[in-house]
Order: C-alpha cells, then structure tokens, then sequence
C-alpha cells in the first residue's frame, strides 16, 4: 500500500517525458512571403477596379530533350530560360497581396490588370537559410536590398527589408490616382 504512491509519482514523471517528447510544434507558416500594399499618392489604401494577377517570373536553365531523325535523343541545355508562373488569377478589390521570393538572389514579378496593363517589379535580396530543428526541417528568409519597377508605378518603399514567417507589410506601391471632389 505504501509503493502506490510511489509507483504513481514514477507513471506521472514518465507521462510528462513522453508528453514532453512528442512532435515539436512547428510554425504553422513555414514560408516567408513579401508582402505588398497598394496605396495612392496620399499613402491612403488603394485596389485596382479590374480583376488583377500577379505572376512570378524567374529565369534557369532548362534541359531539353530532341530527337533526331534517326531516332537518337540528345539533351540540351537552353541557359537563361524565362519560365512565368501565376501566383494570384485574377483577384477583384486586391489592396495587399503576398508572394514568396526566389531562392536566387533576384525575384521578378508582373502585375497584370485584366490584361489590360502590366507592371514589373524586380526584388533584389538576400536568402537567409534559417535552421528551425530536425522536426520544422529549414526556412529560407529574405532581406530586400533594392527594388526597381516599370513606369505604370510611381514609386516602391521598402517599408520592412526582412521578409519571414510574420505577417507585416514589407513593400509600399504607390500610384496616382486622381481626387474625387
């Protein structure tokens, strides 16, 4: 009778270092996403009217496969390919958006409004590789150096350089849009 509470204290420390072992929590957001507002030229939160898209633009070498006449397959390597890939289709009333960057030192993307007019903007940035445990496995952040656009924006403010897994804006898109009376 006097090893029962003995024999519980021991199951209950035993329970707690099996609890304690399980899965680590990992950030339910393992990406890092850039995260741009569109405002008018007062700094006032504006969304284009048209449906807008965003594509992401990188550019590798791809590997091509030919095949000859005589029935023999070559690879070849076609260096400086441009490959376009759709990250938001066609979103009404959008006055932020988030995209991820590249693990290259340079993202690229186009705003395109409906078809109608498309912006450009270039992100130059530092990768940084974040160990988070054996678990959550690696994160890559970013921290923004320059940016450059086309001429349908006025002008980008890095607002925020350091681009993770937190939610906050790191990019200001202006524009000039007319006042109403």
């Amino acid at each position: 009778m006097k090893k029962l509470p003995v024999i519980f204290i021991l199951i209950s420390l035993v329970a707690t270092f099996l609890h304690s072992c399980e899965g680590e929590s990992c950030p339910p957001n393992a990406m890092a996403y850039a995260k741009f507002t569109m405002v008018n030229q007062h700094g006032t939160a504006v969304a284009p009217t048209v449906p807008t898209s965003v594509i992401g633009q990188t550019t590798i070498d791809v590997i091509v496969y030919d095949t000859l006449e005589n029935g023999d397959i070559i690879e070849k390597i076609v260096e400086d390919s441009v490959i376009n890939d759709t990250l938001i289709n066609k979103e009404s009333n959008m006055s932020t958006f988030k995209v991820p960057l590249s693990y290259s030192d340079q993202t690229s993307f186009i705003i395109n409004y409906n078809g109608e007019q498309q912006d450009y903007i270039t992100i130059k940035h530092r990768n940084i590789p974040y160990f988070m445990s054996v678990d959550c496995g690696t994160m890559m952040f970013h921290e923004a150096t320059e940016v450059t656009h086309s001429y349908g924006i006025d002008s980008i403010v890095i607002v925020n350089p350091n681009i993770d897994n937190y939610e906050k804006e790191n990019f200001r898109i202006y524009f000039t849009v007319a006042d109403n009376q």
